[in-house]
């Protein structure tokens, strides 16, 4: 019994790792889902031949003399510390937003038509205004309605605002048709994220439910009922893109999936319904919106819940303690590599006593192998009269088939909530640990760590305490280490340097262990 729970733990864990790592959640859609969101994109030969790189003007090689002019000409930018946003009247929308993270500058906008926070995309805007924080544009609907939209950056990593305003200037009433604010399709990340980064992309809103302190969030389904949102947005790991609902109190969420690249992405749509304006009314609209990093931290000062993007998995309370041990330690060393050893050995040192008694637990069970294979063969045909005898045996040698096992159970929270807090963790990006290691966010370009970690497995579980059993079981648990090696190998540098910390302390302790059972036995 107590090899099979050691073994569906490994399994479990591998099986845990794999489908967090590279399966991930999305938005389970109906295929029909991709047709509407074409239709509800304007100008799609266009659409591949805009993509807008730093300075705003045209990359796609497909765009070719006056449509890559205009471009250049027509788009507006506004340069933050951080980021550059640039705008064109096409839906008058931010075709481009590249984010300058510690390691390079990141193109957030993936595809820029639509755009970001585009709509009356069938409308041609001109440019009216441009400030320092601010641009200005305006159109005229077929009815006469003027329609202003207005955006306001309050700096990088910060809530910025969209004001959308509708005049009718003449003595009449005038319909102000439906529309929508569009946001996606998808969203950029990292180099070192961007293979898997399909596979992250998902549309997320946040609620208050009655009786929870925090916000709830949840991902968007199609023509989602989402009632009073406090925000929704589209994210990957490492970045978000959110319109705050504010006084909007929209009551639906529209998502398609158009396809970028090969790979269908997530577009959230917020639909508006028309409105009549009455003789010389002007109607405003404020949309507050975030684009940029998960980082935590930041986050939580910006509130609103933003926070709750960032997946601290199953066991989120104890992976938000191991991201705030992260930081501490950080502050202390300066190293964030340093900070993941120190937090790492200090995780051995706590559970080392229930180490002790698995590994004690588990010598035993191998010592008297032979004595329960003797009473399982003289009692198989008697299955009761076969179970008492057993726990006879356990009881003479004082020892307990679960002894080694719930030890290991109880460690299973602890380590799958840091490996959550490293893998999503922001701060990491271009974060260096040491020689080879430039960047804990990326796979370690030599490979070095993953192999070295797999060789300790090996080692480790080749000195643990073997107790016999089904062949087959004893097989599968050699080719672990090997079978951790190559998922550890494109893991984050960061990663596999938890896991080396670990596969060397148990390696270590299993020879101590080993050796002090030894002699105790000796002494008998």
């Amino acid at each position: 019994m107590q090899k099979n729970l050691v073994l569906a733990v490994v399994l479990s864990s591998a099986v845990y790792i794999a489908w967090y790592s590279y399966i991930g959640k999305r938005p389970m859609l109906n295929p029909a889902s991709a047709s509407t969101a074409q239709s509800q994109q304007s100008a799609p030969a266009t659409s591949a031949a805009t993509a807008l790189n730093v300075s705003g003007q045209s990359t796609a090689a497909a765009a070719s003399g006056p449509l890559e002019a205009d471009w250049a000409k027509r788009s507006v930018e506004l340069s933050l510390n951080k980021a550059t946003y640039a705008f064109h009247p096409a839906g008058a929308s931010i075709k481009s937003v590249v984010y300058q993270g510690p390691v390079s500058p990141v193109e957030l906008v993936k595809d820029p038509s639509p755009g970001f926070l585009s709509s009356f995309d069938d409308l041609t805007f001109t440019l009216k205004s441009k400030t320092t924080d601010s641009v200005t544009f305006e159109a005229r609907a077929a009815n006469g309605v003027t329609i202003i939209k207005k955006f306001i950056l309050n700096g990088e990593d910060k809530i910025n605002l969209l004001e959308i305003t509708a005049v009718n200037p003449s003595a009449a009433p005038a319909v102000f048709a439906a529309w929508n604010l569009k946001l996606g399709p998808g969203l950029g990340t990292v180099k070192s994220e961007e293979k898997e980064n399909p596979s992250l992309w998902k549309a997320q809103y946040t609620f208050q439910e009655e009786g929870k302190k925090f916000p709830t969030i949840k991902t968007i389904k199609e023509n989602q009922k989402a009632g009073s949102w406090i925000w929704a947005g589209v994210d990957n790991r490492y970045f978000l893109a959110a319109v705050l609902g504010g006084d909007l109190k929209r009551d639906a969420l529209n998502i398609s999936m158009p396809e970028i690249g090969g790979k269908k992405a997530p577009l959230l749509s917020m639909p508006f319904e028309a409105e009549l304006l009455a003789p010389r009314e002007t109607r405003v609209w404020r949309v507050e919106f975030y684009i940029g990093p998960k980082d935590y931290k930041l986050l939580q000062a910006l509130g609103h819940g933003l926070d709750r993007s960032v997946n601290f998995g199953f066991f989120s309370p104890l992976a938000k303690i191991a991201n705030s041990a992260l930081d501490y330690f950080h502050k202390l060393t300066g190293n964030y590599g340093v900070a993941i050893v120190i937090i790492s050995v200090l995780l051995q040192i706590l559970i080392f006593p229930l180490s002790w008694k698995s590994y004690k637990a588990m010598a035993v069970m191998k010592k008297i192998q032979p004595e329960m294979q003797a009473i399982q063969a003289r009692y198989k045909a008697d299955p009761k009269r076969m179970n008492t005898e057993v726990m006879e045996l356990y009881k003479r040698h004082g020892t307990n088939p679960l002894g080694g096992c719930l030890p290991m159970l109880l460690q299973i929270p602890i380590f799958f909530s840091l490996f959550t807090a490293l893998r999503n963790s922001w701060p990491l990006h271009g974060a260096p640990f040491i020689f080879w290691i430039k960047d804990l966010s990326a796979k370690d370009p030599y490979y070095i760590l993953p192999l070295v970690m797999g060789g300790i497995m090996f080692l480790q579980q080749h000195l643990n305490p073997q107790t016999g059993g089904d062949p087959a079981q004893a097989a599968m648990m050699k080719w672990m280490p090997v079978v951790f090696t190559f998922m550890f190998l494109t893991f984050p540098s960061g990663l596999v340097l938890y896991w080396l910390i670990n596969s060397i302390w148990g390696f270590a302790q299993t020879m101590i262990l080993q050796k002090q059972q030894a002699l105790k036995d000796k002494a008998y």
